[in-house]
Parts: C-alpha cells; sequence; structure tokens
C-alpha cells in the first residue's frame, strides 16, 4: 500500500481493511503508521540482504562470487518495488531521518558488510588484496548498480534486460579485479 500511495496518502483504516484485523491490534503491534512502515520495510529489505548475504558466504572464486553477488544485486535493486521502495525512502529522508538510517541498516550497510565479508575470505585464499574490504565492497557495489539502477529510477519505462545486467556486471568484475589484483602495479 506504502508503494502504491506513498506514505502520506497510506493510512490506518485502509490497512486494516487490507490486512484484516482490527485498529486496535494494529496499534498495539506496530504503534503508528511509521511502525506499520518499517515493519514492511524491513521485510522487503530482508528478503535482498538474506540473498546477498548467502552467496557472499560461499567461498566461491572471486570471478564467479563476484559475479552472481553482482547480477543478484543489480536485478533485486532495478525490480519495479525496489525502485519504489527506493524513491519512496529518498522523499521521506528529510522528513523522517530514523526511517532512512534503519533503511541504511538494515539494506545497503548490511549487504556492504556481507562483501566486505566475502573479500577478506578471498584475500585469506591469496586471490585478491583486499586492504579496507568495507571500501572496496562499496566501490564494487556501486560500480554494478549505478548505472543500471539511476537510468531505472529516471525512466519509469526503463527495466534493463538480463543481457544489460550481465554485461554490466561483467565489466565491474573484470575493472574491480584488475584493481585488487595480488600483483605489484
Amino acid at each position: 500500500m506504502f508503494l502504491e500511495q506513498g506514505y502520506e496518502a497510506a493510512n490506518m483504516s485502509e490497512i486494516v481493511r487490507r490486512a484484516g484485523g482490527s485498529l486496535t491490534t494494529l496499534y498495539n503491534q506496530f504503534g503508528d503508521k511509521k511502525g506499520i512502515f518499517l515493519a514492511t520495510l524491513d521485510e522487503s529489505l530482508s528478503e535482498i540482504t538474506h540473498a546477498m548475504e548467502v552467496e557472499s558466504q560461499s567461498h566461491a572464486p572471486a570471478r564467479d562470487g563476484l559475479t552472481r553477488i553482482g547480477i543478484q544485486f543489480v536485478s533485486q535493486l532495478t525490480r519495479p518495488d525496489s525502485l519504489e521502495t527506493y524513491r519512496l525512502i529518498v522523499g521521506l529522508a528529510r522528513q523522517f531521518p530514523d526511517v532512512a538510517k534503519s533503511f541504511s541498516e538494515k539494506g545497503p550497510d548490511k549487504v556492504r558488510a556481507a562483501l566486505a565479508s566475502y573479500l577478506m575470505d578471498r584475500e585469506e585464499a591469496g586471490e585478491i588484496s583486499a586492504e579496507n574490504p568495507t571500501q572496496l565492497a562499496s566501490l564494487f557495489l556501486d560500480m554494478v548498480r549505478m548505472g543500471l539502477q539511476s537510468r531505472a529510477l529516471l525512466d519509469s519505462d526503463f527495466r534493463p534486460t538480463q543481457e544489460e545486467v550481465e554485461a554490466t556486471v561483467s565489466r565491474a568484475v573484470d575493472i574491480f579485479l584488475n584493481g585488487v589484483a595480488t600483483r605489484p602495479l
């Protein structure tokens, strides 16, 4: 409902009507509309982060793992519901900074931490040099998502094809692995 109508337009009575139950139960469980929104956001983010965390623990060789992680990440972020969620969060960030902070902690920060852990694992395996793995994770995630997600956010008719996602991720993986190679420059 929040994605359809936006945060401000969503009302508790309509939420109760769609979800069933009573207004009293809803208030007891979530406190207010913001509490319901945060619970909905948590559920949405856990789908994305869980899949990324599982893949990041795979111990797959760097090229294979980064490719799968990148494709999964971009595919998740360019889904229509993910794009709407992102737009909504950006729109609410000034009015509700705690919502934006919660989004960041439970979404981007969690994904970044999972990828940083994977990069440290690949460093321990001798595949890459991962000095400052959190920064490297941010750089990789930005490389794979930025162009396609930005286009999809700004052009509601644009949806990247699987081929576009794979090509973007493949190029980013090549550049990234060249930058973290264990050989001296």
